[in-house]
């Protein structure tokens, strides 16, 4: 039964109250606090244990505020409810206190420690500089549970020195700091004594002495003890004006040991100015297990109250796999909002559930507002990945990022490009995706260089095409980046400096004006102020670039987003266990009920088994397991529905019972256990036919065509008609790359550099042609030299280009073998990347006379010395002579050298061989197999019987062409080795028909 508020005593003494933690807990509190304003004529201070409650205890002191005609004047505003934390924060003349240091300040302390001393890195395991981040974390919370240890010694001594000192007006400011600082020092070595004689591990003995050396009166335990003092003097002081308000202290939660003696002496101090009433729960009524209630009889009781708790309103679901049990959560959620209930909780002792379940809720739109008090971190929203991809550009090395890197900084959308290249927004739209194209085309994958070599051959290869230009901006987006890069690399960095240029940073980008008007972005810049350490003693601190990129994304990891409420229909609160504590819900939605998650222990602190936490009066596994029974049964005595929902059988398939708790809950009131029932959805399978494209009426035919886009229509017509004519492409990485690479790209562009030299030179010393060793020689000599000054700029953007660059090199000796082979056989280079073509001339399908245009570049044309009008074409494969040989056989499929022997031979055409006839055609290996010797590696693969070829070929392309325009079915038939990679796979489903 509830107990009636006491009567107020004018003994000095701590007055106990006790409410039954049930659905009418904030009822009993609210009408308690206004007796208590009634009877003392004043308005109660109201101090809770935890945060939680608060917003419903402020409602309910609301709803059940007496009539106006009880209230005097004096009373008629709220009772002032706070939290212990919120109190102690506004304690008078804060101010006062020793200064105190931000986390990030005692991390930096610690870190320098660490740093300087190599060996307690090793001792610790924290050899990386995320690692030690992480380690002086732990130390520093650790520090302050032992600081919390001895915190009761320190209050009493603080408050003696306060009333022997009779400081003037009762100012926590005049006591002499030093003289505190002393009483904590005796206090840390006499603990400290103790301590180190019960602690025989090697690593707790260095805490300790950590602990010894580095706790002050700036540490946040001992500025409470201060701020504590701070209220009694206060309270004090209002007590001789007849002002002292009374203190209603309730406990939300069961205290730690050492929480009780720190309140205790609080309540016992304040008592002798004011009134203390201090609230518990009795859970004698409501506790549904043995550990809730304590005692001796608590078994019997428990049992009791089981049997008369309203477990109509419990559901039990079990969902076999986890997709199951998010949308069994799911649809419970949905059907409570239909049931018109507007004030739902979703307890996630799964998070992972939760998560997913938060996710399938988000189509129910702006009706539901959805409040996470689980932690969502900061790190997780787009706001910090954006933050994220400029650290990934500073952090590069000075060669420069990868390309990977960049395009994710400069897709980020809180970059403004206006800004950065001062030109309108609305110009650089396409932009980013036109350096996309250019570095996916050319497999530039890092470095500044290769960035720029890679947009230079696009300027070199649209001027040759005469299509579009590259923009102009750019080089200046390139040289923009690359400038903020470089200012990194210079400096000197210290804590202060990297403040002001990461700063900076954003605001020439014109992320921190974007960051600003985003919910998360605000939290972040937040976030990032607390590293402006300009007036501290950390500010000159020497630190590598590194160390501080780490510790900043270690902060970031560790900050919460707190989201923007919102107006809605409905509400769902995703919370812990433990912030269902005095609060009302409509009803509540339990995940993760299974025997692994129910109860969940938070992990010991580094250093700290189970028994040092006893021995130091913290939280123990113990205390943990009997406030989670508490916190359950309240919950399930107190809201008017409630469903548990678990996962019964594991990722790897083993069975999984519901928690003990709930097991025993089972045995004692007959609860069952109900399978998941979602609605099924039935339909019939129909197989997938081959995939056919028709054509539509207002699809452009094409009017040119390139030798790759005419292969592909001969691999597949579906391949031709989604890349050609649609124009969709699979957005690749930097992983996959084009056939076309750099360095390809850098062999064929210096090949045809050597051998212009080389007439040059046949110009200027003509005995380089009648001296075969003379000319090897140079030929040799030459090609090695011009490929390393070629090369040069792209190993410069990217040192991996190093080894393609030797595996080259040891290609030359070879190669210089088949060139004087070739000159033997009365063969002379001509030119190369030749820009050919030919009109193709067709009927469609009305019988009109159509033109298509094909062409290309040609890498190479030879002439024959013997034979004035008879020439040759050749064609570069970097790969290996196999490969070059299976292209042999299918020579009608992949044409490309038809096409160019053509295009030179049409006479209307007007181009350097106008007048010579291509009658032989070769492939060449540029990776030719030197295992058995540079003179036996085969290297040319001759086309066979080169006449009857092209006469095949111009037969096959006319009627290709002419199926083409006549809107034929492009059937998806190519065999498994085309489809492979092909990138309209996807689309055309090949496999599943």
């Amino acid at each position: 039964m509830p107990q009636s508020f006491p009567t107020i005593s004018k003994h000095k003494q701590v007055q106990s109250w006790a409410i039954t933690p049930d659905a009418s807990a904030l009822e009993q509190l609210a009408k308690g606090i206004w007796d208590c304003a009634l009877q003392t004529g004043q308005r109660p201070l109201v101090v809770l244990s935890t945060a939680g409650p608060l917003i419903g205890v402020r409602a309910a002191l609301e709803k059940y505020q007496p009539k106006d005609k009880d209230l005097p004047p004096e009373i008629a505003f709220l009772p002032q409810v706070m939290s212990f934390a919120d109190w102690l924060e506004s304690a008078p003349g804060a101010w006062k206190f020793p200064k105190k240091q931000s986390d990030l300040e005692r991390w930096l302390g610690v870190y320098s420690t660490l740093r300087n001393h190599k060996e307690l890195q090793a001792w610790f395991k924290a050899e990386s500089e995320t690692g030690a981040w992480g380690l002086a974390q732990a130390i520093v919370q650790a520090c302050d549970t032992l600081s919390k240890a001895v915190s009761p010694q320190i209050q009493k001594q603080i408050h003696k020195v306060i009333s022997e000192g009779q400081p003037k007006q009762g100012s926590i400011g005049e006591v002499s700091l030093a003289q505190a600082q002393s009483l904590l020092d005796a206090s840390v070595a006499q603990v400290y004594s103790g301590m180190a004689r019960k602690v025989v591990d090697q690593e707790t003995k260095v805490l300790l002495t950590f602990w010894r050396y580095t706790a002050s009166l700036s540490d946040p335990v001992f500025r409470d003890q201060f701020a504590i003092a701070a209220h009694l003097n206060a309270v004090e002081v209002a007590s001789k004006a007849n002002q002292a308000r009374p203190l209603i202290w309730v406990e939300t939660s069961d205290p730690t040991p050492i929480d009780q003696e720190i309140i205790a002496p609080l309540l016992n101090e304040y008592v002798q100015q004011a009134p203390v009433v201090e609230v518990k729960m009795d859970w004698r009524d409501v506790g549904l297990w043995a550990e809730a209630i304590g005692g001796e009889d608590a078994q019997t009781q428990a049992l009791v109250n089981a049997k008369q708790a309203k477990c109509k309103n419990w559901r039990l679901i079990s969902a076999k796999r986890f997709e199951e049990l998010a949308w069994a959560a799911a649809k419970t959620i949905e059907q409570h909002l239909i049931d018109h209930k507007t004030n739902v909780a979703l307890v996630a002792q799964d998070r992972l559930v939760a998560r997913r379940t938060r996710a399938l809720l988000a189509r129910l739109g702006p009706g539901l507002n959805i409040r996470d008090e689980t932690g969502w971190k900061l790190s997780t929203t787009r706001a910090a990945a954006a933050f994220n991809s400029w650290l990934e550009i500073i952090r590069a090395p000075k060669d420069g990022p990868s390309a990977k890197a960049l395009l994710e900084f400069l897709h980020n959308p809180f970059l403004d490009l206006g800004k950065v290249l001062q030109r309108d927004p609305q110009a650089c739209i396409r932009l980013i995706a036109e350096l996309e194209d250019i570095l996916l085309a050319s497999k530039a994958e890092s470095g500044w260089k290769t960035f720029y070599l890679a947009i230079e051959g696009a300027q070199d290869n649209a001027a040759r095409t005469s299509s579009n230009l590259p923009s102009t901006a750019l080089l200046e987006l390139l040289q923009f980046v690359r400038e903020r890069h470089h200012e990194w690399l210079t400096l000197k960095v210290d804590c202060k400096k990297a403040y002001a240029l990461l700063i900076h940073n954003l605001e020439v980008t014109g992320m921190a004006q974007n960051l600003e008007q985003d919910s998360a972005g605000k939290q972040l810049l937040q976030v990032l102020k607390t590293f402006d350490l300009s007036k501290t003693e950390y500010k000159e601190v020497p630190i590598r670039l590194s160390e501080w990129l780490s510790l900043l994304k270690t902060v970031i990891e560790g900050a919460s987003y707190q989201e923007a409420g919102k107006e809605a229909k409905a509400t769902l609160s995703i919370l812990p266990l433990s912030s269902t504590r005095l609060r009302d819900f409509d009803a509540v939605i339990v995940v993760g009920c299974d025997e692994q998650q129910l109860p969940a222990y938070s992990e010991p602190p580094l250093f700290f088994s189970d028994a040092l936490n006893q021995l130091l009066k913290t939280s123990t596994i113990a205390t943990q397991f009997v406030q989670q029974a508490r916190d359950l049964s309240q919950l399930l005595v107190s809201c008017p529905s409630v469903d548990l929902l678990w996962q019964s059988k594991s990722n790897n398939g083993e069975p999984l019972r519901p928690s003990a708790w709930i097991q025993r809950l089972q045995n004692q009131i007959g609860w069952e256990a109900i399978p998941t029932q979602l609605k099924k959805r039935a339909f019939e399978s129909q197989p997938m036919d081959m995939a056919v494209a028709q054509f539509e009426e207002d699809l452009p035919l094409p009017l040119s065509m390139s030798p790759s886009a005419y292969k592909a229509l001969r691999d597949c017509p579906y391949r031709y008609y989604v890349r050609s004519l649609l124009g969709l492409r699979k957005h690749k990485g930097f992983d996959e790359g084009f056939d076309a690479s750099l360095a390809g790209q850098t062999l064929h562009k210096l090949l045809k550099s050597f051998y212009q030299a080389l007439k040059t030179l046949e110009h200027i010393n003509p005995a380089i042609k009648t001296d075969p060793d003379q000319r090897r020689a140079w030929m040799e000599k030459s090609l090695s030299i011009l490929s390393e000054q070629e090369f040069a700029s792209l190993i410069e953007g990217d040192a991996r280009v190093m080894g393609t660059l030797r595996d080259w090199q040891k290609q030359i000796p070879s190669f210089i073998d088949w060139q004087l082979q070739r000159e033997q056989a009365g063969w002379e280079y001509f030119d190369g990347e030749v820009k050919v073509g030919f009109d193709l001339s067709f009927e469609d399908s009305q019988g009109e006379q159509k033109t298509i245009r094909i062409e290309g570049f040609a890498d190479r044309y030879d002439v024959n010395l013997h034979q004035e009008k008879l020439a040759s074409v050749i064609d570069y494969k970097n790969q290996r002579f196999e490969r070059v040989k299976v292209r042999a056989e299918h020579l009608l499929d992949d044409p490309q050298l038809l096409i160019y022997a053509r295009a030179a031979n049409e006479a209307q055409e007007n181009h350097k061989l106008a007048g010579h006839q291509v009658k032989q055609a070769e492939w060449v290996a540029l990776k030719a197999d030197l295992s058995k010797g540079v003179q036996k590696a085969q290297r040319g693969q001759e086309v066979v019987d080169m006449r009857a070829m092209m006469q095949q070929f111009s037969e096959q392309i006319t009627e290709d062409v002419g199926q083409l325009w006549a809107k034929k079915p492009m059937h998806a038939f190519a065999p498994e080795g085309v489809c492979q990679y092909c990138e309209a796979r996807g689309i055309c489903r090949k496999g599943i028909w």
